[in-house]
């Protein structure tokens, strides 16, 4: 257990990659770690983003997240790279879901008893048929959990919802997009601005996640694309950022509709052929709604 302190507690943050996994012997330094004021009782939350490089496509690699400080090294973990781009010699198998959420004794009891952990264990069942996943919002229902269980955090319930997880996540990639349940600390109409500044503006969902925006000319967590074998996946908001968004605009409201124009128009439908994009609700609906929006129709 680390102290409680403003300072970075991973002060040599690496990760060992082999293709064998008695013989790690590359290594990758993170290459942005960030905080931010989760709350005064646990003090910072620390999270740290390696890019591994110059992988050789549809390979095993194993890996290690080497520990220091007062920080533990990791098991030895597997993945499988990326096929090349344009592969087509076997299908790609993608699980998409959302509103998963952490129910049982942290987070939102409405999804009924352990229905998280239920859905946990189904996937992980079937992991070795998945090459990747995709989550459109509504991760871990971390937002009310202060208001539905008693003495739990935001945190604590982010930390369970991400460590139980990891029995996915430390295998495939794991693709997010943001749901109303990621903007601010909770969905009760009329005390959204009781929310402390770091728990606003989707900023947990910005630490926690790191998605390839940096790549593809995206923005945060929020929008960004990635290809994979015959396939182009976008991720767009379809809760900020954009006209009539229903939980507004944290940028403004034409730059991700610009850049999705023009990530769209960069596709080359000969080498990826499929174009799959994912957010949490539609932009445009055909009957009036009013978790939506007041009109009922985003344009």
């Amino acid at each position: 257990t680390c102290p409680l302190d403003i300072t970075n507690p991973l002060t040599n943050s690496i990760v060992m990659f082999d293709t064998c996994p008695t013989t790690l012997t590359s290594t990758s330094v993170y290459i942005k770690s960030s905080f931010y004021e989760s709350n005064f009782v646990l003090g910072m939350s620390w999270f740290y983003s390696v890019e591994l490089q110059n992988l050789e496509p549809s390979t095993m690699y194993y890996y290690q997240i080497v520990g220091s400080g007062c920080v533990s090294s990791s098991s030895i973990l597997n993945f499988t790279s990326a096929p090349f781009l344009g592969d087509r010699s076997r299908p790609v198998r993608i699980a998409a879901y959302g509103d998963l959420g952490v129910d049982g004794l942290l987070g939102d009891y409405t999804n009924g008893p352990c229905l998280f952990e239920q859905a946990l264990n189904a996937l992980q069942t079937k992991l070795s048929e998945i090459d990747f996943f995709l989550h459109h919002g509504d991760i871990c229902y971390a937002d009310n959990t202060p208001i539905l269980v008693f003495l739990k955090t935001y945190e604590q319930a982010m930390d369970y919802c991400q460590a139980a997880m990891s029995v996915l996540t430390s295998a495939r990639m794991y693709m997010t997009a943001t749901g109303n349940h990621e903007i601010n600390c909770t969905q009760v109409p009329g005390i959204e601005d009781a929310c402390p500044p770091n728990y606003k503006q989707q900023l947990p969902y910005s630490h926690r996640f790191n998605m390839p925006s940096n790549h593809s000319g995206g923005h945060l967590n929020t929008w960004y694309s990635f290809n994979y074998a015959f396939i182009h996946v976008i991720t767009i908001s379809c809760e900020i950022d954009f006209p009539n968004a229903p939980s507004g605009n944290l940028r403004d409201n034409t730059t991700q509709i610009n850049w999705l124009i023009n990530d769209l128009a960069r596709v080359n439908r000969s080498i990826t052929p499929w174009v799959i994009v994912q957010c949490h609700r539609p932009w445009k609906g055909s009957i009036a709604n009013a978790g939506l929006s007041d009109s009922g129709n985003c344009p």
